[in-house]
C-alpha cells in the first residue's frame, strides 16, 4: 500500500539553504545562495540532496551570466553538448559557450520535425542518460511562457494495476528524428519503460514522448495503444506543478524521475531561455524486487 504524505509546505532548514515545498512530492523553491558565487561543496552537496528529494527546485532573483550558469550546474557532472544545438547556434551566428544552449521557440527550422506530444526528459536518447538541466530565464513575457514539470513517480504510481503489469520487461525506444533530419548520425537508443531511480530507488515511468518513442516487442497499433494510456496520465494535473518564469529565475530539475514541457501560450514574443544539461553514469535499469516507500 503507498504510504500517505504528510502534506507539511512549511520553509525548512537545509544546512544554510531555505526550502519552501510547492506540491507534495514535487517541486521546492531554494532561498539563503547566491549562484553568481562560487559554491563550497557542503552547499553544492545540499543542493543536490534537495534535487534528489524534491526532483525540480526553483531558484529566484538570481542574476547571474550564462558562463556562472555554467559553472554552477556542470558542479553536478559533466556538460552534454548537444549536436543539434552546436548545428542551430552556428547557423545563427551565435557564440554560447560550450554546454549552454539556447532555447527558442522552433519556428522555421529546418531540423524541427513537429511533434504531438510535448511532455520529455532531457537527454533520454542517450546511454547513460543525462542527470540534471538548468535552465535560465534570458528573455521572458511578463505572461504566459511557463513550464509544467510531471512526476514521473506520481504517475508510475497512479497507473491500473494492469498497465503495470504490461509496462514490466518492456523496452522503449527512443528516436531523435530531428538529429537525423540535420544529418547527424545517432542510434536509437532503447530503455526500459519502467526504471529505478539510481538513488532513492523510486519506480519511475520513463518516456520520453517527443522522441518518436516505440514500445519493443508490441505490433504498432497495440505499442501506439500503450503509449496513449501513458500519456493521458501523464498530462493529469495531480502530477505536476507548474513554474511561471521571471527575470532572475532558474530551475533545476532531475530528467531521471521528471517530465516537463513548455507552454507556447506568448504569441510572437520572443521568449529566450538558455540550458545547460549535464551528464551521469547511470544506465537505466529495472528491479521489480526492490522496494521503494514515500516518505511520510
Amino acid at each position: 500500500m503507498t504510504q500517505a504524505l504528510a502534506l507539511n509546505f512549511s520553509p525548512y532548514q537545509q544546512g544554510t539553504l531555505t526550502v519552501t515545498p510547492v506540491q507534495p512530492t514535487l517541486g521546492a523553491e531554494i532561498g539563503g545562495v547566491d549562484l553568481s558565487e562560487p559554491l563550497d561543496q557542503d552547499t553544492i552537496d545540499e543542493i543536490r540532496a534537495l534535487l534528489v528529494k524534491h526532483k525540480v527546485i526553483f531558484f529566484r532573483d538570481q542574476h547571474i551570466t550564462r558562463e556562472q550558469q555554467l559553472a554552477f550546474t556542470t558542479r553536478f557532472g559533466p556538460p552534454v553538448i548537444h549536436p543539434l544545438q552546436q548545428l542551430r547556434e552556428k547557423r545563427r551566428a551565435t557564440e554560447l559557450p560550450e554546454g549552454v544552449h539556447a532555447i527558442v521557440p522552433p519556428g522555421n527550422d529546418d531540423f524541427y520535425v513537429p511533434k504531438t506530444r510535448t511532455w520529455h526528459a532531457d537527454g533520454s536518447w542517450t546511454s547513460p542518460i543525462a542527470f540534471a538541466t538548468s535552465l535560465r530565464a534570458v528573455h521572458v513575457p511578463d505572461v504566459g511562457g511557463d513550464t509544467i514539470f510531471a512526476d514521473a513517480g506520481s504517475i508510475y504510481r497512479a497507473l491500473p494495476d494492469r498497465l503495470k503489469a504490461k509496462l514490466e520487461g518492456l523496452f522503449i525506444a527512443h528516436e531523435y528524428k530531428d538529429l537525423h533530419r540535420a544529418g547527424v548520425a545517432h542510434p536509437i537508443i532503447a530503455h526500459p519503460a519502467v526504471i529505478n531511480h539510481p538513488e532513492t530507488g523510486e519506480d519511475l515511468l520513463f518516456v520520453d514522448f517527443i522522441m518518436f518513442p516505440t514500445v519493443i516487442g508490441l505490433d504498432r497499433a497495440e505499442g501506439e495503444e500503450l503509449l496513449t494510456e501513458l500519456y493521458e496520465e501523464v498530462q493529469r494535473p495531480e502530477h505536476h506543478v507548474r513554474f511561471h518564469w521571471e527575470k532572475g529565475s532558474i530551475a533545476l530539475w532531475d530528467n531521471r524521475s521528471t517530465l516537463h514541457t513548455a507552454i507556447r501560450d506568448y504569441g510572437d514574443f520572443p521568449r529566450v531561455m538558455e540550458r545547460v544539461v549535464v551528464g551521469s553514469d547511470y544506465v537505466p535499469y529495472r528491479d521489480p524486487a526492490r522496494r521503494f516507500v514515500l516518505p511520510a
